[in-house]
């Protein structure tokens, strides 16, 4: 009996494969669960925290520390993001400067609450950081109003309405991980339990 191997299968296969693969936590020196806490760590977890300032590379467009400390650093330039890790480096989030949150209620999908902040200005990050400026925010597009394009009840235009920045002013913050992670914070522990 002949076999036959098709490389287009096997490729599919071993890409079908990877994905199924669940990424690896992420563990602080204690051995605990790090995780991001949306959409801020909050006053009581902002005591003692640890700050890392990142700065994206002009020549390759990646993420660099430029400081971890005790001590919340200054945003200088348009680039840095400044992301706080609570005492236990069990938590980390943005560490924003503006914090006029709203919650927004999602009729369309159950009710569902999500915290987001509404931006009808963009400050420059030197003198407001926060979900307006921030890498780590996107617009916020409610699942109720997919479920409305797709079921019909709303047409392009209105589900553009939401998708779009400059028609909809509210964001919400994503997690700093991706961008940490390209900086290689999460291999730095020592420095950030041991933070001046």
């Amino acid at each position: 009996m002949k076999k036959y191997t098709n490389p287009a299968l096997i490729a599919v296969a071993l890409a079908l494969l990877g994905c199924a693969t669940p990424q690896q936590p992420l563990i602080n020196p204690n051995g605990q669960p790090m995780k991001f806490v949306n959409p801020v760590l909050g006053k009581g977890a902002m005591s003692d925290a640890r700050y890392v300032l990142l700065e994206k590379s002009i020549s390759d467009g990646k993420y660099k520390v430029v400081s971890i400390s005790k001590t919340r650093p200054i945003i200088t330039n348009e680039r840095q993001e400044r992301i706080a890790f609570n005492k236990e480096l069990t938590g980390f989030a943005p560490d924003f400067t503006d914090y006029s949150f709203t919650t927004y209620t999602d009729q369309g999908n159950y009710g569902v609450n999500t915290v987001v902040m509404r931006c009808t200005a963009i400050p420059r990050k030197m003198d407001q950081y926060g979900p307006c400026n921030s890498t780590f925010s996107g617009v916020f597009v409610p699942t109720g109003v997919m479920k409305d394009y797709v079921a019909g009840r709303i047409s392009q235009a209105q589900k553009d309405q939401w998708e779009k920045a400059k028609n909809n002013p509210l964001r919400e913050v994503g997690s700093p991980e991706w961008a940490l992670k390209q900086a290689n914070v999460f291999d730095r522990m020592p420095e950030l339990v041991n933070a001046q």
